[in-house]
């Protein structure tokens, strides 16, 4: 596709957030003069070196780190203006950083300094934040800590899952860097401002190897349905029945005062309630093991739980 624009960009990038980033920077014109994808160890990387392929794109790859002589050389000879981040799992070494002139700009999914971290969408959802954002800002040798150029809020909606979110966000960091880089052709004076020091909010990882995806029925119904909603489908809450591994993906739930124990089925009609530290979580979607996949209805019809029986014991 024809470039409209001057200013040479590296892009360096995973699946789906650098896949949406980068189609919509080609269709608007910008100079694309390489693309770095995850390292060949990472499942997403044929994905990202074959859509870079389609789009005729120069692919620059490195063998196993980032500050290999023969790779800082190719990003070198690229003369770029300037590189843009969207999504990537490895810290940058400043060799790398200060091979590029204007510098490396990550499109970061929150309002920095909250929500450093691999999974600002889940830690968002869970914590029942109302508004979040995206970042931009200019990539140090640390996860998000670099100078902020700009930022913009975005709504969590009401009953948003982790999806539903991440699918948004793309988009909108997509539109966001497309401004930022339209601005920057014009004027190559960047304006940031460094971010404040203390604690704040963070959004580590939470997936099946650390067991942090797994539903703690201590909690009252309301968190366990936003953690519920905060996994699905990426990672996906998961507890256990009949010691089977049980997935749940969509729940209800209500404040009503039950004595049984947490964990203990409460009732069966339409729905399966839960007992969980306060009120009751009503599961309406599940994978139960590796049998189905099902509303709760046909669960209910083909396992036939019971009131008494327990989840996650």
């Amino acid at each position: 596709m024809e470039t409209k624009y001057n200013k040479r960009i590296l892009f360096v990038g995973m699946p789906d957030m650098a896949i949406v980033c980068l189609s919509k920077l080609v269709a608007e014109g910008f100079n694309i003069v390489g693309v770095v994808p995850p390292h060949i160890s990472e499942n997403t990387y044929g994905l990202m070196c074959n859509f870079t392929k389609s789009l005729k794109l120069p692919l620059i790859t490195y063998d196993r780190k980032l500050d290999e002589i023969d790779f800082l050389h190719k990003i070198r000879q690229l003369n770029a203006d300037i590189a843009v981040v969207c999504s990537y799992n490895k810290k940058l070494p400043s060799e790398l950083l200060k091979s590029v002139k204007g510098g490396f700009v990550n499109c970061h999914p929150s309002l920095l300094p909250d929500y450093r971290g691999g999974n600002p969408y889940s830690n968002v959802l869970i914590n029942d934040e109302k508004v979040t954002g995206i970042t931009l800002h200019f990539m140090d040798e640390n996860f998000d800590t670099g100078n902020i150029i700009a930022q913009k809020q975005v709504p969590v909606e009401n009953k948003e899952t982790m999806g539903t979110l991440f699918n948004r966000m793309n988009y909108m960091c997509a539109e966001f860097l497309a401004e930022f880089l339209k601005q920057y052709e014009q004027n190559q004076n960047i304006v940031s401002y460094p971010q404040p020091e203390g604690e704040f909010k963070k959004a580590p990882a939470i997936d099946s190897r650390n067991m942090k995806n797994f539903i703690d029925w201590n909690k009252d119904a309301a968190y366990i349905e936003r953690f519920i909603r905060a996994l699905n489908p990426f990672v996906t809450a998961m507890t256990n029945f009949r010691g089977i591994f049980v997935k749940i993906y969509t729940a209800d739930y209500s404040d009503k005062k039950i004595k049984e124990s947490p964990g203990t089925i409460c009732s069966v009609k339409d729905t399966i309630g839960v007992a969980t530290g306060s009120g009751i979580l009503y599961i309406k979607s599940l994978q139960f093991g590796s049998y189905m996949i099902s509303d709760v209805k046909s669960f209910i019809e083909k396992f036939k739980p019971k009131a008494g029986e327990k989840f996650g014991s």
